[in-house]
């Protein structure tokens, strides 16, 4: 792979539900466009020291085109379209990054929900070093799709917590989350500071605007 390239779908391109990717497809997909704001979204997957590696990059850009993902151009440059050119112009071009954290007594499952001036995606990390991508809702804001997956969480594991942080905010701050009886109790951790104090009796407008406020909107 002498270079790469991205054709970038057009905004009425139908994503499928999901689309699965392997660490090695994610950093070919990352070094398509490599700037600050492809690094900045490795370091978000978990897979920024992987970025120089010639042969994830090789192996990654296979796979791509194995799966029907990617096709190789008569000059050797690695093209993709579609979701998948969309997926990676997200991450490619990235301004905000959404940490958000699931909590139950048991077990903590995350969302990554990734922006950029032309596309909105949410991937999850899955076994074996995986990572699913889908489309964000686009007939809501970016801040409502993160609300709602934190209020559905907490609707389905009542016991349960979630914290959300924007990944550019050098502070470091998160927003912490509990809800019940359909009231919610929040706080704000950030590091350095000992003590959360916690608010409790706000309802979902409340709280869609503190979302809001920790996103930066």
């Amino acid at each position: 792979m002498t270079q790469t390239t991205t054709a970038l779908p057009s905004q009425q391109s139908a994503y499928p539900d999901s689309i699965g990717f392997g660490f090695a497809e994610l950093v070919a997909l990352l070094n398509l466009v490599r700037g600050e704001a492809a690094v900045a979204s490795a370091r978000a997957l978990r897979i920024e020291n992987e970025l120089e590696d010639p042969r994830l990059v090789s192996a990654g850009a296979s796979s791509l085109v194995a799966r029907g993902f990617a096709k190789v151009e008569p000059g050797g440059e690695l093209s993709v379209a579609g979701p998948v050119a969309a997926v990676t112009n997200a991450l490619t071009a990235a301004t905000r990054r959404m940490e958000i954290s699931l909590l139950t007594p048991e077990d903590t499952d995350n969302v990554l929900s990734v922006e950029s001036p032309d596309y909105k995606v949410l991937l999850q990390p899955r076994a074996y070093l995986t990572w699913f991508a889908m489309a964000q809702n686009p007939d809501i804001s970016a801040a409502e799709g993160n609300f709602y997956i934190i209020r559905k969480h907490l609707e389905d594991n009542p016991s349960g917590g979630a914290t959300i942080r924007r990944r550019e905010d050098a502070s470091g701050q998160q927003l912490l989350l509990k809800r019940s009886g359909g009231v919610w109790t929040i706080g704000y951790n950030t590091p350095g500071t000992p003590s959360i104090e916690e608010t409790s009796g706000l309802d979902d407008a409340a709280v869609l605007d503190l979302v809001r406020r920790i996103r930066q909107d």
